[in-house]
């Protein structure tokens, strides 16, 4: 930056008349003109280069991959990524996030080559498409894993097999702490404008499967406590039946009555949930309903032992 020169006056200096001396005469300051300032040029601006060829090449092979990475996510038939849910059988995670890498090593070759905003604006919206292909077959594979072991739970607690039933309610509860984390991350640091990016996945899709993988999430959660409460109601029905067993009627009474009152409350809680089942977690209507009808038979299991024991 120019700086301007300034210019200081000169002091006068006098000269005294000591010892009978003569005085001399006192100069004059000379009076300097300010100078003119000069004028800073406006810079001129860089234009902007001309797009990496070697960089829309790798885009373009990004875009590819991710397409591919749809196919495989819904089994290669559609690229409706709505067509998967948390009963699908055929989801294969493994598949999709091998096709997700190769997306990755795309974008990293992009990244290196880019050289206009465009450019990398374009790869920064890749990136966050394949993070959310990630997080979402992530979340998705341990969603159909909760729905199985719901289903293997209502099986078991069908069959009275409390054991059985018990190690598959810890593994719906193992699916609901770990598909809390990719979802809320989708749900909390992702957006729909980066869908425009790739064809296979527009904007309203984007949203419809972020709110089915957040619909089926909280489900499994709800349902998962259900069948917790489903366990013990029964568990109490074979101990109050022990109890009769044994010549124990008052005990078999109170447990039985316990029992009720926890099945009946499950009944009602899973009635109401069938009734507000979201559309998008219509996966889990008929292990629901299953789950609602034992609470039901259950429950009056429970009060015909307690009628006749007390």
């Amino acid at each position: 930056m120019d700086r301007r020169a300034f210019l200081v006056a000169l002091t006068p200096l006098v000269a005294g008349c000591f010892g009978g001396q003569q005085s001399q005469p006192t100069p004059t300051a000379t009076e300097t003109s300010e100078p003119t300032p000069t004028e800073t040029p406006e810079p001129t601006p860089t234009p902007e280069p001309e797009a990496s060829p070697e960089a829309a090449q790798h885009i373009d092979d990004a875009q590819d991959r991710l397409t591919e990475a749809v196919y495989v996510y819904t089994g290669g038939v559609t690229d409706d990524l709505l067509s998967v849910t948390a009963e699908t059988d055929e989801f294969r995670a493994r598949d999709v996030l091998l096709r997700l890498d190769r997306v990755q090593r795309a974008i990293a070759a992009a990244e290196a080559d880019a050289n206009t905003d465009e450019q990398r604006a374009t790869i920064a919206s890749l990136d966050t498409m394949q993070r959310f292909l990630t997080l979402a077959a992530d979340a998705q594979s341990w969603l159909i894993d909760g729905h199985d072991a719901l289903t293997e739970a209502y099986t078991h607690l069908d069959e009275r097999d409390l054991d059985e039933a018990e190690a598959d309610i810890e593994r719906v509860e193992t699916a609901n702490d770990e598909v809390s984390e990719p979802t809320a991350t989708i749900r909390e640091e992702m957006d729909a404008d980066s869908a425009a990016v790739v064809d296979a996945i527009s904007g309203d899709e984007y949203s419809s499967k972020v709110g089915q993988l957040t619909d089926e999430a909280d489900v499994l959660a709800a349902l998962g406590d259900d069948a917790t409460d489903l366990h013990e109601g029964i568990s109490l029905i074979v101990e109050a039946r022990d109890a009769v067993d044994e010549n124990r009627p008052e005990e078999a009474a109170e447990k039985a009555d316990q029992a009720y009152e926890l099945l009946s409350d499950v009944e009602d809680r899973l009635d109401e949930r069938l009734s507000e089942l979201p559309d998008r977690a219509d996966a889990f209507e008929d292990v629901a309903s299953d789950m609602l009808d034992l609470a039901s038979s259950r429950a009056t299991t429970a009060e015909t032992v307690y009628d006749n024991n007390s």
